[in-house]
């Protein structure tokens, strides 16, 4: 299934809530976001269950505001997973499809679009908003600033990269590059994030050719010295 976006008056409106919430419990400025202060003031207790299926990381029971997670899970993960069930709480759109019982809207594209906002606002809780793009504009374009980021917030280093790009305010781009050559030489690329500043430049302009990053190019240069050595190569694209 291809990943669904969540549109800007959505998240607008997700933002809204989550700010609300981060707020009124008194976390809001407080790093790693305390989510048990935010889980207290929605009324919701957590139980950690390691009878969910082995594809289940979290749950949500409205009925009873009760969040369940896997405690198996590595402590970034978890915390990802409790935000992300504590944003279907939150969230009253969410509750009255979740109650539904139908294959359409369980299984359905009502359904993808729910768990797509519930990352969104999980993303919201951990990392609030301006505060961390600020952050991130202080510090060098890096993975070490990625990494020291993380650690703050509390939040996995794939997590942090993510949204990393996603709220820098300058051109910022993440490729997830394979290794192997297509028919045409480029490289293929899985996975690609800009932030809104790389968008409106173009800075990807003329890297990627029709089927991936092409050859000749800069950042294609990068990515080879990345693969030949044990140290980060240092360019600007």
């Amino acid at each position: 299934m291809a990943a669904v976006e969540v549109s800007d008056f959505t998240a607008g409106r997700i933002g809204a809530i989550v700010e609300d919430a981060l707020r009124r419990s008194g976390a809001l400025g407080v790093h790693p976001t305390p989510l048990e202060a935010v889980r207290a003031h929605a009324g919701l207790e957590v139980v950690e269950s390691p009878g969910l299926r082995r594809e289940v990381l979290g749950a949500v029971w409205l009925e009873e505001r009760t969040l369940f997670v896997d405690p198996g899970q590595s402590a970034p993960r978890r915390r990802f997973t409790e935000a992300h069930e504590l944003i279907h709480a939150l969230c009253p759109w969410h509750e009255a499809v979740l109650r539904l019982d139908t294959a359409a809207e369980l299984f359905g594209p009502a359904r993808h679009a729910l768990e797509a906002e519930a990352n969104a606002g999980a993303a919201m809780l951990i990392f609030q908003g301006a505060p961390f793009a600020a952050e991130a504009a202080a510090l060098p374009t890096s993975l070490a600033s990625v990494r020291a980021l993380a650690e703050r917030y509390g939040a996995s280093v794939h997590a942090t990269l993510r949204h990393y790009v996603y709220a820098h305010p300058r051109p910022v781009a993440m490729l997830t590059v394979g290794r192997f050559p297509l028919k045409d030489g480029s490289l293929p690329v899985w996975h690609r994030l800009e932030s809104p500043g790389a968008r409106a430049a173009g800075p990807l302009a003329g890297t990627l050719g029709s089927q991936g990053l092409a050859t000749g190019t800069e950042l294609r240069e990068l990515v080879e010295a990345a693969r030949r050595s044990t140290e980060p190569p240092v360019a600007s694209i």
